[in-house]
């Protein structure tokens, strides 16, 4: 068995530096915002950066030095699902959802997440491709990274029944330090 597609994952209030991405590295920086969880749009000020590096194996040598510079969240992540699916090149946006669980519920919280919620997202018309993660480094410790054509979907009633599922509501009563964040616009560096 293959191993997982692991990444770095960094969001930052500025800016990040420019980085040649060599070899099987894949790099792709975003600009956004958090997310106003009643309009379910981006709060666009103060804007926010988010960058995921792609590797197969180690880490880009330059990653500790960029990757920390004005972080307000990083990760080096594995890929738990869709095996080794890497970003979506075609996607008008990133939805990325980060959480905690409690330890006595996290073998139901995988079961949950592999089984059931990533399945229901990839169903949603408008997303391209959902994917989630488990932290080697960093906090909260599961993500999930929706790359959509454009981040209205989060506010559309497909995303809406897809997250209102009887098996959902029990879950979220076991997770913490949720943050989610919306980036629209991707960039070249």
């Amino acid at each position: 068995m293959p191993s997982p597609l692991r990444l770095l994952m960094t969001i930052t209030e500025h800016k990040p530096a420019p980085v040649a991405a060599t070899g099987s590295v894949r790099r792709q920086v975003w600009r956004g915002g958090a997310t106003d969880l009643t309009t379910r749009t981006m709060i666009a000020d103060p804007p926010r950066w988010l960058t995921i590096t792609e590797y197969e194996t180690a880490p880009p040598a330059y990653a500790p030095a960029c990757a920390m510079e004005h972080a307000v969240l990083h990760w080096e992540m594995e890929q738990l699902l869709p095996g080794r699916a890497l970003s979506a090149e075609n996607a008008g946006g990133v939805i990325l959802v980060s959480m905690d669980v409690d330890p006595a519920r996290e073998d139901e919280f995988n079961d949950w997440y592999n089984t059931e919620h990533i399945p229901h997202f990839t169903g949603v018309p408008g997303v391209i491709l959902a994917r989630r993660f488990r932290a080697i480094t960093g906090a909260p410790r599961y993500v999930a990274l929706y790359h959509v054509e454009d981040t209205d979907v989060y506010a559309s009633r497909a995303w809406m029944i897809a997250n209102e599922t009887p098996w959902i509501l029990r879950m979220r009563r076991f997770q913490r330090n949720r943050t989610y964040y919306m980036f629209r616009e991707r960039r070249v560096i």
